[in-house]
């Protein structure tokens, strides 16, 4: 199954938004991360499972990215299959402060191979809420903590009154205790 088609089923049918999430970034990181509509979809799953858990200002924070980039790739995602006319348009309706379940608008050809898949009922909806939860995250801990280290090993801007100041991180030690300079 292709990961649009997958993204559809999840969003559509399951509503498990962070399965959504994890289709579109795996096929996201495939692509050296370069494709911005698929941050898009992302972006939208994102909010819609802060909506969902009751993370209403995550959610709010969220929904105007998402649609943003939607509007700018409006053309590849049609491309997709995702009724991006009827979506952006459905805007007002997923800007409400009360969660309900909105479907993603697609074209026929994908509407109908998403709603000829089999569906696996969930039976526990509070698994849906807080599967972010239950998950291992020890991969995305440790990818995180590699790409830091990275970063720290490079010189980075600080800014300060007098301009920016570069100060190599790697030389650094950690401090346990701040004392100031002028008591």
């Amino acid at each position: 199954m292709h990961p649009i088609e997958q993204f559809a089923f999840e969003f559509n049918v399951q509503q498990d938004y962070f399965e959504c999430h994890e289709v579109l970034e795996e096929l996201w990181q495939a692509g050296q991360r370069q494709d911005e509509s698929l941050v898009a979809l992302i972006q939208l799953a994102v909010a819609r499972y802060h909506h969902r858990r009751g993370n209403v200002s995550g959610a709010m924070r969220t929904y105007p990215k998402a649609f943003r980039k939607l509007e700018r790739h409006a053309g590849s995602l049609a491309g997709q299959g995702i009724d991006i006319p009827r979506l952006l348009a459905l805007q007002p309706l997923f800007m409400q402060p009360d969660y309900t379940h909105i479907p993603l608008p697609l074209a026929d050809g994908l509407e109908q191979r998403v709603n000829s898949l089999p569906i696996e009922p969930v039976q526990d909806l509070s698994f849906l809420r807080h599967k972010h939860l239950l998950r291992d995250r020890q991969d995305v801990i440790t990818a995180r903590q590699t790409a830091l280290a990275a970063r720290q090993k490079n010189e980075k801007p600080v800014r300060n009154l007098h301009g920016p100041v570069f100060i190599d991180f790697s030389t650094f030690q950690q401090v346990d205790s701040f004392r100031p300079l002028h008591p």
